[in-house]
């Protein structure tokens, strides 16, 4: 299985909404961030080029910021 990360899920305008509903319920949330994964089923380990062909047919979008793979809370 390859995983991939893609394209930030949520624009700036989606961002500053769900943030104005977090201040307006009292939830302490002081950012949001979300991206696309993508998850590849092969059959056998990717060569370096296969995997580079792979990455470039899942650039789309807006690019991602380099943010950490962390979460504070996942449901």
């Amino acid at each position: 299985m390859e995983i991939l990360r893609g394209s930030p899920a949520l624009s700036a305008f989606r961002i500053t909404k769900l943030l104005s509903r977090c201040q307006d319920a009292q939830l302490p949330v002081s950012d949001i961030y979300a991206e696309y994964v993508h998850f590849a089923d092969v059959n056998a380990p990717l060569s370096a080029e296969e995997h580079g062909k792979l990455t470039r047919l899942l650039k789309y979008g807006p690019l991602s910021p380099n943010m950490p793979l962390k979460a504070a809370c996942c449901w």
